[in-house]
């Protein structure tokens, strides 16, 4: 073995008795005892594959059963897209899918190896031992491999040194000898590595991707690969290439209905919930939850299974289960806060994120990127870049003329409710009020005979909506100033522009006179 050369320049060192020295990427490890085995050479990331202990995530028995059928149809192809993105939004279930297809396959005897990265949790929120894990991994599921590992980390004790590409290190310690064994192994096989997002280096997971659709491309994977991950633009981008498109095949979560997985779930956990808590939910008429409140619940949680799965558990672990769901139902859940915090402390934090966020998380219907940008006289390419570290809980479309909105309702809530929220609270009434002034400042600038010709339909249609939520508001807190810039801005434009803007809201079919009176009615109230 080269390690014999490790400690050449070394002075004062001294290693007695039955010694061996291992020279594993930055660390050089002396080990008492025999010789070094396989698996201390690799050092694998035990806690990082799917038979790691303690609580993991999957799939609730009888649901997804759509999406693990698309895996399985895909796996069971003989095309060139032996990569596979599956993807979705936060708590959309990505990492419970992935457990379940890791486990399933390993039974089946078809999985090399998995890899769960999670961030903050030290080697597995980084790549460096990414490809030590798999080969270890492989060398189990497929013992012929063994001997060709070890020759190679044989043949270059340096492989694993983290001045060593992760290119090299695959091609040598994983496909290289799995298609050495090609008359004996079976393409049909699967690696599997759940949440790309979650690994911190950002540029060696980019070319981990790029790596991965190069060798399909020359069709150097002797297998298939599943990766799950939200859509953060380091790897949306690399998927996104045309390079990649002939040997891609992705799964959008999205394009799945959660629903009936979700009912499902809350059915049969509130009801394990209302039986082993007899002694005081007996006097709770069934079906608990109702089908009112189970409606309502569904409607909370949208496609996130994180959100229902936290529900259960924050109903499930109170002594008195039925008072735990009445306040859910009454104040909203805050399940996924801490996911959110997590995105948004990516973000850039500049006032322009914000106010982009919060005209988001107010606007009545959602806008497309550059219906937005005319609204907040913004750059389309600002607007993109400003949101980009936050796509994974804000849609952003590949089309600024699509429409962008929040993934799920709760981020509002979250957003609005500053206890929830801290740092990133969004306060609703100075938001609608901003919204409102944003509106007739776009009017103010046209100069043409009728709006449409040059504003968007929002701010023609809307501004006053934003004033009468402010004015519906018990307690509303104002900023003086604003206050006084928004009367005289509806002030000025009622006065010179008011005649235009009536006849132009007349011509749209849904607008009727009894509706105009009382939006009218807004600028004369605000201006008393």
């Amino acid at each position: 073995m080269a390690s014999n050369t490790i400690l050449q320049d070394a002075t004062g060192t001294t290693i007695s008795g039955d010694a061996q020295v291992i020279n594993a990427g930055r660390d050089v490890n002396i080990v008492h005892g025999p010789p070094a085995g396989l698996s201390q050479l690799l050092r694998p990331v035990s806690n990082a594959t799917h038979t790691r202990s303690g609580p993991v995530a999957k799939c609730y028995p009888g649901t997804r059963v759509e999406v693990i059928n698309t895996i399985r149809n895909w796996l069971g192809r003989r095309d060139k897209q032996s990569v596979c993105w599956l993807n979705g939004p936060a708590g959309y279930g990505k990492s419970g899918l992935s457990q379940t297809i890791a486990e399933r396959y390993a039974d089946q005897g078809r999985l090399l190896g998995s890899f769960f990265f999670l961030r903050g949790a030290g080697h597995r929120s980084h790549i460096a031992r990414l490809i030590s894990t798999f080969s270890h991994q492989i060398s189990i599921s497929v013992p012929a491999t063994k001997r060709l590992i070890a020759q190679a980390l044989e043949e270059d004790s340096t492989l694993l040194d983290s001045s060593i590409s992760i290119v090299h290190q695959f091609r040598r310690l994983i496909t290289n000898p799995l298609s050495s064994l090609s008359t004996r192994f079976s393409p049909s096989k699967i690696l599997v590595i759940d949440g790309l997002d979650e690994c911190d280096d950002k540029v060696q997971m980019a070319e981990f991707i790029e790596m991965l659709i190069d060798m399909s491309q020359r069709d150097q994977l002797p297998f298939r690969i599943l990766l799950t991950s939200r859509v953060e633009e380091h790897i949306r981008k690399k998927f996104a290439d045309a390079r990649a498109q002939s040997v891609l095949y992705c799964i959008d979560l999205d394009a799945f209905d959660a629903r009936p997985d979700i009912h499902l779930y809350f059915e049969q956990e509130f009801g394990r919930i209302y039986d082993q808590n007899l002694p005081i939910m007996w006097r709770i008429p069934q079906p608990w939850p109702s089908s009112q409140a189970l409606s309502v619940l569904l409607d909370m949680a949208g496609s996130s299974f994180m959100f229902a799965a936290t529900m259960v558990r924050l109903v499930g672990e109170d002594p008195m289960p039925y008072k735990v769901l009445r306040d859910v139902l009454a104040s909203g859940s805050n399940g996924l806060d801490p996911l959110y915090k997590q995105v948004l402390s990516s973000a850039s934090q500049t006032p322009t994120f914000y106010r982009l966020l919060a005209s988001i998380m107010v606007l009545k219907t959602n806008q497309s990127i550059n219906s937005l940008g005319l609204l907040l006289d913004i750059q389309a390419g600002d607007i993109v870049l400003e949101l980009l570290k936050v796509q994974s809980i804000v849609k952003i479309p590949g089309d600024d003329n699509e429409l962008m909105m929040l993934y799920h309702t709760s981020l509002r809530d979250f957003l609005s409710i500053k206890s929830r929220s801290g740092y990133y609270f969004i306060d609703p009434p100075s938001r609608h009020l901003h919204m409102a002034l944003d509106c007739l400042k776009c009017l103010a600038k046209d100069s043409s005979e009728d709006f449409f010709d040059s504003s968007p339909e929002y701010a023609i249609v809307e501004w006053p909506h934003h004033i009468i939520l402010v004015l519906q508001e018990q307690e509303p807190i104002w900023d003086e100033a604003i206050m006084n810039t928004l009367v005289y801005s509806i002030e000025k434009f009622l006065t010179f522009q008011g005649k235009k803007w009536f006849n132009t809201m007349m011509s749209i079919t849904y607008m009727d006179d009894k509706d105009m009176q009382a939006w009218l009615g807004t600028g004369v109230e605000l201006s008393q």
